[in-house]
Order: structure tokens, then sequence, then C-alpha cells
């Protein structure tokens, strides 16, 4: 294998196992010249990114002097109603609403209009259809406007055309569709519609049982569906593919073929406020969201970290500060401006 990167371009690299992980990337449905106009979110890089051109919208707009251009620097068009779009909307309806209200002279931080637009009927389709409603209706009481049923015709610099109509805006966020690393192609392996590299129950290539792919990479069908790209499924097919390679190398019995146990999905919309669906249970509110905040505590790797994450998780809840706001510059990590 030959691996590719800043300081190790085009150096072999032998193995006993290999485990590709290499996750997934944007996709705009054919539509690639949308990209520089509109960014997604899929790695810390892409969300400071996107940190940086929505604090600077802010930062511009007190800046301004016309008036009129208040509205184009405070409009945010996200696109993609689903997990990310609706948990990125409703955060950002949060961050304008509570953390910036007060931080500016002369611009009215909760005057910012948030747009989340779906070619879709409804939000987070993947959830029950009652949870899909109290989700919504949670963003619209946040202020957030939801467009539905029609997809994003044209994106350019100056906003983004839905349904004949132009939204005239300056920053525009990606949070609809991925596309999976092209791994199949490394591989010469076969691969599903969306170029998913297709591998046996045990998660091994066909004919390199040696070699395991995981996560947004790989398709595997269960009960006749593939099973989703999201978190839990990477993480429990990572520790399958650990577990069957210690169990080889001390020539112990192999596990049974992967089964990926579902435990239930999760979507925070907002401060309080989640959905959750386990089966037949759905659930909506500050419950859920207490569920979801033990859930991702439960995933920190130390207990310190765990403690630490939730005394500030308490005290941005009682308090509504966030800490620094940092718009860090692209072309020097020492140079930035911060609002704090």
């Amino acid at each position: 294998m030959f691996v590719d990167s800043v300081d190790r371009e085009g150096v072999a690299v032998e193995y006993d196992y290999l485990i590709l992980a290499t996750g997934a990337s944007h996709s705009y449905f054919g539509h690639d010249e949308f990209e520089q106009f509109a960014p997604g979110l899929k790695s810390l890089a892409d969300a400071v990114s996107i940190r940086n051109r929505i604090l600077r919208a802010f930062e511009q707009a007190e800046a301004e002097e016309d008036p009129q251009s208040h509205r184009d620097l405070l409009t945010f068009v996200l696109v993609g109603a689903g997990p990310t779009g609706v948990e990125m909307a409703s955060a950002l309806a949060d961050l304008v609403r509570r953390a910036l209200r007060s931080e500016f002279r002369r611009i009215d931080p909760t005057s910012a209009r948030i747009v989340l637009i779906d070619m879709g009927n409804r939000v987070l389709a993947t959830f029950a259809e009652k949870l899909s409603a109290a989700a919504r209706r949670r963003l619209e009481k946040l202020g957030v406007e939801v467009r539905l049923d029609h997809g994003v015709e044209h994106i350019d610099a100056d906003g983004v055309i839905v349904a004949g109509e132009r939204i005239a805006s300056k920053t525009v966020i990606w949070t609809a569709g991925v596309a999976p690393s092209p791994a199949g192609k490394w591989l010469k392996a076969a691969t599903d519609r969306a170029g998913r590299v297709r591998v046996q129950p045990d998660l091994t290539v066909t004919g390199h049982p040696e070699i395991f792919v995981i996560g947004d990479t790989a398709s595997l069908d269960r009960d006749g569906h593939p099973l989703p790209g999201v978190a839990q499924v990477a993480m429990q097919q990572g520790r399958y593919a650990g577990t069957l390679i210690h169990r080889r190398i001390g020539a112990k019995p192999v596990p049974p073929p992967f089964r990926y146990f579902d435990k239930g999905n999760m979507a925070v919309v907002g401060k309080g406020f989640a959905v959750l669906q386990s089966g037949r249970l759905g659930l909506s509110g500050f419950l859920a969201w207490m569920a979801w905040a033990a859930v991702h505590l439960e995933f920190l790797g130390q207990s310190s970290l765990r403690v630490s994450v939730f005394v500030q998780w308490v005290w941005t809840y009682l308090t509504g500060q966030r800490g620094s706001r940092l718009i860090v510059n692209h072309y020097a990590s020492t140079k930035h401006d911060a609002r704090s």
C-alpha cells in the first residue's frame, strides 16, 4: 500500500491487516460548482471555516455603512434538513438570539434570517413523522424559516435560487448529501451505486481477507437494507474488526458475522430540546435532550473530560455564555480576530 500525505507522499507501507475507515466527503448531486459558494461540514477544519464565515458576517455587517447591505450579510441559508442541517440551524438560531444579541452596537443580531431548505417534504426524514413535526415546530419557534419540497437550483456568491426565487445571502452552508471516499477505486473492489465498497459479512473485501472496510466507506446490507451512515455503525464495525483480528492472531475461534445493534437516532434542536427514536420509542423535548447529553458524555474517552464537558455544558445552559468566539485567518494561525 502507498501512503499519500504532506510528508509521506508515495511511501510504501507494509501491513498484515489493513482497516480502511476513510469516511465520506460532501456530495453536491452533480453540481460541484456549488462547493466554492456553499462549504459543507465533515471535519474540524470545516467547522472552523464555517464558524469564521458566520462570525465574520456579523463583523462585516457591524462595519457596513449601508443599512441595505445588512440584510444580505445577516441571511444564512442551509441546504439540507437532515440531522446536520437541523442541528446547525437551531444552534445558529440560539447563537444569534442569545450569545450575540448584546455584542454589537450598530446591528441587531436577532434580526438575522436563517433559512433551512430541503427538497423533501419534511425535516429529519429518517425519523418518525411525529418527531419530524416536533422538530419543525421547534425550529420555527426559534425563528428558523423552513422551506421544503424544493431543491436549490443555483448557488453563487450572492445567494441561492429556490423555486425560481432568489434568496440573497453571503453565507450559504451545504448540509445535504455525502459521497464516500474513493476506496473502491484504490482496492479495485466492487462498489454500490453510491461508490461504497461492498464488503463481506465479516467486513472484509472479497478476495482479500486481510483488508477490512468500515464506516461510511463500506456497504453492507441488514435485512435487505444498507446500514445507515452514522457514527454508531462505524464504531461497532471498528470494535468487530479489532476483535476479529485479535482472534485470528491468537488462533482463536472467530466471531459470527457482523450484526449492527441499532441504539436509535437523536438530533438536537436548540437549547434543551432534542428528538430521540429507538425502535418504536419516540421522544421529543427536554427529556430527549438529557438523554442525548448523557450518551455523548458516555462516549468521551476520559473521566476527567466528561467532568469538564459536563461543567461547561451546565455553565452554558444556565448563563448562555459560550466563551471565546474566534475568527481565525487561514494564512497564519498566530493571527486572528477575537470577540469574547
